[in-house]
């Protein structure tokens, strides 16, 4: 028998009355930001192609983000890191650095034509995403030849392209390794797939080529098409052969990634974080991908210096950080080369216990660290225009955190103001609470411990595509989005003793009646022994949880006294599992990673990838496979058994996951070099 330690709230119960964030402040904040300068600054970024590693993306931190926060009056400045195709960030290779001046393509004969005049497709300078990213500068034609998807060596049984022009629907880097690299094409040319937004024909989509170092000499370029340009396409080549010519003006070289950084420095603990993030890259005129969220971002920061300067809010004990990246590459590349990039309270590996033993409370320490991320890409849309809804993600099971109790409250908070900007829509505003998705800046920190979440706007018609434009955002959805990001960020930096107690209650609240009421159905869904087993295993994170809180998420005043709401419980502990693993590499990890998993290694792992995209497609409430690797690697501590992980993983989603399939991982992961048996 174990003493497992879990909160009764019902002593509580009035604790939740009132919103986190004070009326006058909240309204102080609100009526500041405006969602008009938000759009304005928007329109002066999307001027720029911001790509990755490029000149223009260094320009406009240069020359749009760094002088309007210098102008706010806050402490700004630029970091550069190494982008060279050759450089990695964690398991992520760095981009080569890449300018572009000029692209066409166009179409030169159709065999049976003898009047056929040529036709342009594509022009940098009209659709900027026309043009493949990374594309080698340079001419090239030849006859173009249909490989389908063109991503395997199967699509290119019994057709011959060297020296031709590829046509395909897959992404271009996967494309052009296979139609170029192996098979001699001179260039590519990518259309849309058919089940990919039929309703637009007329769009272009983004992609790109991210040729590494060693592959310089061999690529080329490639240019994207309209799903009408891919049909009248198809309908010369049934009379014939159909010759292209593409020439783009470009240079592939040594790059820089760009950031932008921002603050407003703490006056108690200035080495404590609280790190928002945006993504400064993308095509141009791409705005709300993601221009959006860094504007939001610009006038958050303006808006709360602007504030605190007139002592309308508190001034915040803790930092607040602005950092805009290159997406994923510059954050990796951040928190690679700072320590002081960590969780707040983390574990020190040689006091950490191992397997079952319990764990000891952490403690506060001088060490510079990050309490919380707020990570915003794609805030600021027209919601009727892109058929979308506003959300925010819940963290994953495996970083406890206070983050979904606060951002649930200063959501309705927001949601209640009933905010509208002067000049935008009158839209009605339906936010929502999503599980945990993947795919940006807040993965890293998430892969670090540190608790973040995502806000954004899905489903988008518009994503990643040539119609994503400037009329496609709404100054009232920046005003409510960029109030309930600069409201979190804020209250978390300034937060008193008993807002902090308030919180903490909040938090066991929501995790007890989540984390419980999920293992409680599993009683009924599978067998005692590992039902029971979840049940508890759930229980003590809770309980964990509870020991911690004063040094996890306290801003280093006073204890908040979490003991009196704690009583004991007793369970039967199943004792099962010797292995206990820890990651060794920054997470999430690159599928460049496992790109050369042999044998058996390789088939399981492409199995698993097969089985569950398709329970992704078919459930959506279902992870991919990439998620459940992200989430079983967080939960490699260097104190839970496997055993304990895939207890975790079966009570975190609707899946069966056993020992036998967290050791399969975990060895797989061993041979790469990113996990390790203590």
């Amino acid at each position: 028998m174990k003493e497992i330690v879990l909160v009764v709230l019902s002593c509580c119960a009035n604790s939740f009355a009132q919103h986190f964030i004070p009326a006058a402040s909240f309204n102080a904040i609100a009526s500041e930001f405006s969602g008009e300068q938000a759009q304005e600054y928007t329109r002066q970024i999307i001027q720029y192609h911001r790509i990755q590693g490029s000149p223009m993306m260094a320009e406009v931190a240069a020359h749009v983000v760094l002088p309007a926060l210098k102008a706010a009056g806050l402490e700004a400045r630029i970091e550069q890191f190494p982008s060279d195709g050759k450089t990695k960030y964690g398991t992520f290779l760095s981009p080569m650095g890449w300018e572009i001046r000029s692209g066409e393509l166009w179409v030169e004969s159709v065999a049976g034509e003898k009047d056929f005049q040529p036709v342009r497709l594509c022009r940098y300078e009209d659709v900027p995403m026309c043009v493949s990213t990374y594309s080698k500068g340079g001419e090239w034609s030849g006859e173009l030849v249909d490989v389908g998807k063109g991503t395997s060596d199967a699509d290119y049984a019994n057709k011959d392209v060297k020296g031709k022009v590829a046509l395909a629907s897959g992404y271009a880097a996967n494309v052009v390794r296979q139609a170029v690299l192996q098979h001699g094409a001179a260039g590519v040319v990518i259309y849309p797939a058919t089940e990919d937004r039929p309703d637009h024909p007329d769009m272009v989509r983004y992609n790109g080529i991210w040729p590494r170092a060693d592959e310089l000499g061999k690529t080329s370029g490639g240019f994207q098409i309209s799903r009408n340009q891919y049909d009248q396409l198809r309908t010369w080549m049934q009379k014939g052969a159909v010759r292209v010519r593409g020439k783009i003006d470009a240079t592939l070289r040594l790059g820089q990634l760009t950031l932008v950084h921002a603050y407003i420095r703490g006056s108690e603990h200035p080495e404590r974080e609280v790190l928002l993030t945006a993504h400064l890259d993308h095509p141009k005129w791409s705005a709300n991908d993601n221009a959006s969220g860094s504007a939001a971002m610009m006038e958050a920061a303006r808006a709360l210096q602007a504030l605190i300067a007139a002592k309308k809010i508190a001034p915040p004990g803790l930092t607040l950080h602005f950092m805009w990246v290159p997406e994923y590459f510059g954050t990796l590349a951040f928190v690679s080369k700072h320590p002081e990039a960590r969780r707040c309270g983390e574990w020190d590996d040689a006091r950490a216990p191992r397997g079952n033993q319990t764990a000891p409370p952490v403690e506060w320490n001088a060490q510079p660290c990050v309490l919380a991320n707020l990570n915003l890409d794609m805030v600021g849309e027209d919601t009727v225009k892109t058929n979308s809804r506003f959300y925010f993600t819940r963290k994953p099971d495996s970083v406890a955190s206070f983050l979904n109790a606060l951002m649930a409250d200063v959501t309705e908070q927001t949601r209640e103001a009933d905010l509208y900007a002067p000049t935008g829509t009158r839209n009605y505003w339906q936010p929502e609470s999503i599980d945990y998705v993947q795919g940006s800046d807040h993965d890293v920190l998430l892969g670090l411990g540190v608790p973040a979440t995502m806000l954004g706007h899905d489903p988008d018609w518009t994503h990643h595509t040539s119609e994503d434009k400037l009329d496609k955002t709404d100054a009232s959805e920046f005003r409510r989005t960029g109030t309930l990001a600069a409201a979190a960020a804020w209250f978390v930096a300034a937060a008193s003793n008993d807002d902090w107690r308030r919180l903490w209650l909040s938090m066991v609240a929501s995790l007890q009646s989540e984390r419980l009421a999920r293992a409680k159905q599993l009683l009924a869904d599978s067998s005692a022994q590992r039902a029971h087993a979840r049940y508890e295993l759930n229980a003590g994170e809770i309980g964990r949880l509870s020991e911690s809180f004063a040094a996890e998420f306290h801003s280093g005043r006073a204890n908040p006294d979490a003991q009196r709401y704690q009583m004991p419980i007793q369970l039967e502990t199943q004792s099962h599992g010797n292995r206990v693993p820890h990651r060794t590499a920054l997470a999430p990890f690159d599928a460049s990673a496992f790109e050369n998993l042999t044998g058996d290694d390789k088939q399981w792992w492409n199995e698993q990838q097969a089985r569950f995209a398709s329970d992704a497609q078919l459930l959506p409430t279902k992870p991919t496979f990439d998620l459940l690797v992200f989430e079983t690697v967080n939960f490699m501590d260097g104190r839970r058994t496997t055993a304990q992980i895939s207890d975790l993983l079966s009570a975190e989603f609707p899946l069966e996951l056993d020992e036998t399939w967290v050791n399969r991982v975990l060895g797989i992961l061993e041979k790469q070099g990113l996990a390790a048996e203590r």
